[in-house]
């Protein structure tokens, strides 16, 4: 029955060192909006999606696991008491490691999005005093590849078939 919980142990684990890079992520995406390093935030973004495609298959392998070790329904600050005595002691430092991994994280993340929310309120001021509508920079359609849905004016049209 041990065998089962050091893999889960193990997989705690493996999530801890993932929030802390995650954690140095969420810093390093603050300090490219810092500096309005949209390429450096490009990267950043593209490594924090590979992460998470990691994160994801780490959840997938928990779930797996969760039924076998009969800990459905227990939260993190529950699994010391249904683990086996041997492991009592290595769980409960999984445990905290974990926790202060996600506090971490975060904090981190927290402070990222705070800066990029910043950022963002400045360059909507920025285009209205330069005469700009800043609802026309609706941020939350997308990455802006796409064709835009205003048509162009009639004397900009051409007629093909004339």
């Amino acid at each position: 029955m041990s065998a089962p919980f050091q893999d889960y142990l193990k997989l705690l684990r493996e999530v801890g060192r993932l929030l802390e890079q995650l954690a140095g992520l969420a810093q390093q995406k603050a300090d490219v909006v810092r500096r309005d390093d949209l390429l450096g935030l490009d990267d950043v973004l593209k490594q924090e999606q590979a992460l998470g495609l990691n994160l994801r298959g780490m959840e997938l392998r928990r779930l797996k696991l969760v039924p076998q070790l009969g800990l459905e329904g227990v939260p993190l600050s529950g699994l010391t008491s249904k683990c086996p005595p041997e492991l009592k002691d290595e769980a409960r430092q999984v445990v905290g490691d974990l926790t202060d991994s996600y506090r971490i994280y975060r904090s981190s993340a927290d402070m990222a999005r705070n800066t990029l929310e910043l950022n963002l309120h400045q360059i909507e001021k920025f285009v209205a005093a330069n005469g700009g509508d800043p609802k026309d920079l609706d941020m939350s359609v997308g990455s802006g590849y796409a064709a835009p849905d205003k048509e162009p004016p009639r004397s900009m049209k051409t007629d093909f078939r004339a």
